[in-house]
């Protein structure tokens, strides 16, 4: 993901430190043990927004990358040197996910006045509006509006694919999920209410469930209604949860960011240290067509890439 250090500084990184502060990053040679490094100005960098949400990998390609942003749709043919407006213009673009030969991306029009992120009591989630859901056949070039039967006009907090079915699932920031068997032509609702906050959600193996957001942290389920909370502690002693990405030949290995990146190897129930950091991260994917090739972007707008499969990172 690719941008301009001196205008994150400027912009991004105050909107962050206040949600989540950050600091120096350090990377782990294993899953366990860490080793510190001094980090220059990113060699590649995020686009100039205010929010990343999610970032997808072309199933063609290991390099070339979708990123969604609360400024649209970016795309990178060269593993995030150089990136590229691509999709529906000026909406929030809360998630990008593969599903099979299909890219599917989904978010909403928000008002002009409101920002990417909503905060109320106790909960986050991505503002209210317009519902905006988008297919991709040629990896991220360009993109075809949907209409998909039964998906309210609300907006789409996440998207997640089923790994084993192909079923492709939709949650509104009110906390109801969708499902589409039919490649997102239609959806019939799931669950009125998921039972935890709205924000971030994957499905793992045999159609089990990770959810989690900044505040509540991680959960796993069964079947996205009766949840379990897993024991977490990010790298400044909190819970948060950003996102999720689960390995495409191995669905019992997810990765999660939050401060730093950690990883599971039993389909989220349990998390190790991948990338210690007191830097938020938030998107982060896997290559469909190399899956021991994984992203992560870091809300300072550095890039990452590990090369086995999220045990360790390099910028």
């Amino acid at each position: 993901m690719t941008r301009r250090r001196l205008i994150i500084l400027g912009g991004i990184v105050v909107f962050v430190a206040a949600l989540a502060g950050v600091g120096a990053i350090s990377r782990s040679t294993s899953s366990t043990a860490a080793t510190s490094v001094s980090v220059s100005p990113a060699k590649s960098v995020a686009p100039s927004v205010s929010w990343y949400w999610t970032m997808a990998v072309a199933p063609s390609s290991p390099t070339t990358l979708i990123l969604g942003t609360s400024s649209g749709l970016y795309r990178s043919a060269d593993a995030g040197k150089t990136w590229k407006p691509t999709g529906p213009k000026v909406f929030n673009a809360t998630s990008v996910v593969d599903a099979g030969s299909a890219i599917f991306a989904a978010g909403s029009v928000t008002k002009a006045t409101s920002g990417p992120v909503v905060k109320t009591g106790n909960r986050r989630y991505a503002s209210d509006g317009s519902v905006v859901f988008a297919a991709s056949v040629d990896a991220g070039k360009t993109w075809r509006l949907l209409h998909p039967v039964g998906l309210p006009n609300a907006t789409v907090q996440a998207l997640t694919v089923d790994p084993g079915t192909n079923a492709v699932y939709a949650l509104s920031n009110n906390g109801k999920l969708y499902s589409s068997t039919d490649d997102a032509k239609s959806f019939k609702l799931v669950d009125a209410n998921i039972g935890i906050p709205a924000w971030a959600l994957a499905v793992t193996q045999g159609g089990h469930f990770v959810g989690g957001d900044m505040d509540a942290g991680p959960h796993t389920s069964s079947n996205a209604k009766a949840w379990q909370k897993t024991a977490f502690s990010d790298g400044n002693g909190g819970s948060m949860v950003m996102e999720y990405a689960v390995q495409p030949k191995n669905a019992t290995q997810v990765l999660m960011t939050s401060n730093g990146i950690v990883i599971s190897s039993d389909g989220g129930r349990t998390w190790k240290t991948a990338l210690k950091s007191t830097t938020m991260f938030g998107p982060v994917a896997y290559a469909p067509s190399s899956p021991n090739t994984a992203y992560a972007v870091g809300f300072d707008g550095s890039l990452w890439r590990s090369t086995d499969g999220g045990k360790s990172w390099s910028q």
